[in-house]
C-alpha cells in the first residue's frame, strides 16, 4: 500500500522529467495549494497517522524546504509546466512592499526564470511605476516597466515600455487574453500580445499577471512614423497632456501618441499648432458621421467592424462612455483606423463588482450616464455600409473562427491554472469587488458558456446586438 502510493506520485516527476522545468502542483480541496519545482524536489515520501497506522500526508522535501499536506486535503496532484516568474526588486528601498505612485519612476532590477517557456533573464536594470485608471485603485496593482534601451523579454517583441496587467476583478484571469486573440484571428494590425507570468516584489510573492505591450507608436506596439502620424485615445479620464473634447459628438479626445512637443521641436512649429491641425482633421472626420456623408475616405470601415465584434462579443461596453478607445492614421493623407483593442477587465460575465452579467443587451446601449460614444458608433453602425460589412465578417467568426477561440482558451486554461489557483490563495474573493481565481474551473466554464450565448444573441439580434 505504502509503496503504490508512493509509485505513483513518482511515475509523473520520471515521465516528465525529459521536460523543461516541469513542477508538482498539489491542488487542495480548501483554500490553499503548492507548486514545487521538481528540480528542486531530492524526496517524496509519507507519514503515517498515530491512530491505525494508514497514510496521513504527504511530505515533499525539496533542497531548502520540507512540505507536508494533509491526504485528506489533497484534491489532486499532477506534474506539467508552470508559467515564466519574474522577479522585480527596489535596491533603494528593500522593504517596500508595494508601489504606491503611478506618476514616480522608481529604480529597480528585474530578472525572469523562463520555466522552460520563455528565454531566462539575469538581473536587469529597469524603471518601474504603477498605472492605470479603476484598476489602480485594486489592491493587487498593475505596474509599468521601462528600460533605457530595447529589450525583448518574455517572448515579446523588442520594446523599452511593458505593462504587466494585474486582472485583480477577473476570476477568470483570461477575459484580457480572449480579447486579444480574437483581435488576432481577425487580423486586426498591432493587437497586444500577452504572455501570463508569476510576479515577485521586493521578494513577495504577488500573483498571476501578463505582461503585454505598452500601446503607442512604436515598433512593438502602433507601428507607424511619429513624426508623421497621431494615436488618438477617446477616455473620458481625459488625462492626456494635449487633448480636446470634439465639435459634434462631445467625444474626449487625447493625444496618445507622440508627444507633440517632441515633434514640434523637431518641425520647428508649436504643439499648440500640431494639436490645432491634428484636431481639425479629426472634426472633419467627425462631421462626416454626424451628417451622414461617405466616410470611405476618411474611415477603414472593416478596423472598425473588426473592432466592434470584438467589444460585441466580449460584452465590453466602454465604446459607450467612452474609454481606452484608439485610433490612428499613419498620416494626414491616410484614413482612420481604429485599434488596437484595450481592457477587458469590465466585460463577459463581470458588472458592477460581481459576475452577473447577462448576455441580451445592446452594446452601444444600456448606460444611464451620458453615452458620448454610443451617439456617435450608433451613427456609423446604421449605415449601410457597416451593416453588410459586419454581417459578412461576424458569419466569417462564427463559423470559421470561433473554433479556433475556443481551442485557444482551452490550451490557455490549461497553461494558466495552476498559477491561477495559487492566485486565487493570495487574492481571495472580495465582495462587490471580485470572486477570485481560486474556483478557476468553474470560472473557466462559466466564462465559456456566457461566450456562447452571447454570440447567439448577437446572431439573432436584428441590429447584431449592437443597438436597439
Amino acid at each position: 500500500m505504502k509503496k503504490i502510493f508512493l509509485l505513483l506520485l513518482l511515475l509523473p516527476l520520471w515521465v516528465y522529467g525529459q521536460q523543461a522545468h516541469p513542477w508538482l502542483h498539489i491542488y487542495h480541496n480548501d483554500a490553499d495549494f503548492n507548486s514545487v519545482k521538481a528540480a528542486e524536489i531530492t524526496e517524496m515520501t509519507h507519514s503515517l497517522s498515530d491512530s491505525d497506522d494508514s497514510l496521513d500526508s504527504l511530505i515533499v522535501n525539496t533542497k531548502e524546504n520540507r512540505l507536508s499536506v494533509a491526504l485528506s486535503d489533497i484534491d489532486r496532484c499532477a506534474v506539467g509546466t508552470n508559467v515564466p516568474t519574474v522577479y522585480i526588486t527596489i535596491p533603494d528601498y528593500p522593504n517596500l512592499s508595494e508601489l504606491y505612485d503611478k506618476e514616480l519612476y522608481l529604480d529597480a532590477l528585474i530578472s525572469i526564470d523562463g520555466n522552460g517557456v520563455v528565454d531566462d533573464l539575469e538581473p536587469t536594470a529597469v524603471s518601474i511605476k504603477g498605472r492605470g485608471n479603476s484598476t489602480w485603485n485594486y489592491v493587487k496593482k498593475p505596474y509599468r516597466l521601462k528600460f533605457d534601451k530595447k529589450i525583448a523579454i518574455c517572448g515579446l517583441a523588442k520594446a523599452k515600455s511593458y505593462a504587466l496587467i494585474a486582472n485583480y476583478i477577473d476570476c477568470s484571469l483570461m477575459r484580457n487574453a480572449v480579447a486579444l486573440k480574437l483581435g488576432q484571428l481577425l487580423e486586426m494590425p498591432f493587437t497586444n500580445h500577452c504572455q501570463p507570468i508569476r510576479v515577485y516584489f521586493n521578494g513577495i510573492f504577488k500573483g498571476a499577471y501578463f505582461i503585454t505591450e505598452k500601446i503607442g507608436i512604436t515598433g512593438a506596439s502602433v507601428d507607424i512614423d511619429e513624426e508623421t502620424g497621431i494615436l488618438f485615445e477617446l477616455d473620458t479620464n481625459f488625462d492626456e497632456d494635449y487633448k480636446f473634447w470634439s465639435m459634434y459628438y462631445q467625444l474626449p479626445v487625447m493625444v496618445k501618441d507622440p508627444d507633440l512637443a517632441e515633434i514640434a521641436e523637431l518641425k520647428g512649429v508649436t504643439p499648440e499648432s500640431l494639436l490645432t491641425t491634428w484636431g481639425d482633421d479629426f472634426t472633419e472626420f467627425e462631421r462626416k458621421v454626424y451628417m451622414g456623408e461617405d466616410l470611405s475616405t476618411s474611415l477603414d470601415m472593416e478596423s472598425l467592424v473588426n473592432y466592434l465584434i470584438v467589444y460585441n462579443v466580449c460584452g465590453n461596453r466602454e465604446p459607450v462612455w467612452p474609454k481606452s478607445v484608439y485610433l490612428y492614421k499613419a498620416s494626414a493623407q491616410d484614413v482612420y483606423h481604429f485599434g488596437p483593442i484595450w481592457d477587458f477587465d469590465w466585460g463577459f460575465t463581470y458588472n458592477n463588482g460581481v459576475e452577473n452579467q447577462g448576455t441580451d443587451f445592446t452594446m452601444l446601449e444600456s448606460f444611464d450616464y451620458p453615452q458620448y460614444g454610443g451617439s456617435f458608433f450608433k451613427q456609423i453602425c446604421r449605415t449601410p455600409e457597416f451593416r453588410a460589412l459586419y454581417k459578412e465578417k461576424f458569419d466569417h467568426f462564427k463559423t470559421d473562427l470561433y473554433p479556433l477561440l475556443l481551442e485557444y482558451i482551452d490550451e490557455y486554461a490549461d497553461t494558466i491554472e495552476p498559477s491561477a489557483i495559487e492566485n486565487g490563495v493570495v487574492w481571495p474573493a472580495e465582495p462587490g469587488r471580485t470572486e477570485g481565481s481560486f474556483n478557476f474551473r468553474e470560472n473557466l466554464d462559466k466564462l465559456k458558456e456566457w461566450i456562447q450565448n452571447r454570440i447567439d444573441f448577437i446572431s439573432g439580434h436584428e441590429n447584431y446586438g449592437l443597438y436597439n
